[in-house]
């Protein structure tokens, strides 16, 4: 199983994000978790939110994060900082790509069984 981050400064494009690809996708393979918004309704980014977000998927092979800009990955980077476990933070990627489009091609690769690699080059080519 994959799992998937997705971190918006606006709690309402991450769960129309998340609602939109688990339509695409098989929820048995993929896990999206919507990390959107402070946690209290307010715009912006919560780095806890993404920290226990990658706790959650802790059982997952591989946990992939797609951010908006700025201060999402700034605080998707410090969620990462913050775990204890060096075998979870290795579990962990944080993708440089737009956060629709980024999202969309990595649950579909993750879907079929790409690895990290093959994702990565799949964003790189469709950037």
């Amino acid at each position: 199983m994959k799992g998937i981050i997705l971190v918006s400064h606006s709690e309402k494009i991450s769960l129309g994000l998340k609602e939109m690809l688990e339509e695409m996708v098989d929820s048995s393979v993929v896990d999206i978790i919507s990390a959107g918004g402070t946690g209290d309704g307010r715009l912006g980014t919560n780095a806890v939110m993404i920290y226990d977000s990658i706790n959650t998927l802790e059982a997952c092979e591989d946990i992939y994060i797609f951010a908006d800009i700025g201060s999402s990955i700034l605080s998707s980077e410090t969620a990462m900082d913050m775990l204890d476990s060096d075998e979870l933070r290795a579990k962990v990627t944080l993708f440089d790509a737009p956060l629709i489009e980024g999202a969309f091609i990595g649950v579909v690769q993750a879907s079929i069984g790409a690895s990290t690699n093959e994702i990565l080059e799949e964003i790189s080519l469709n950037k």
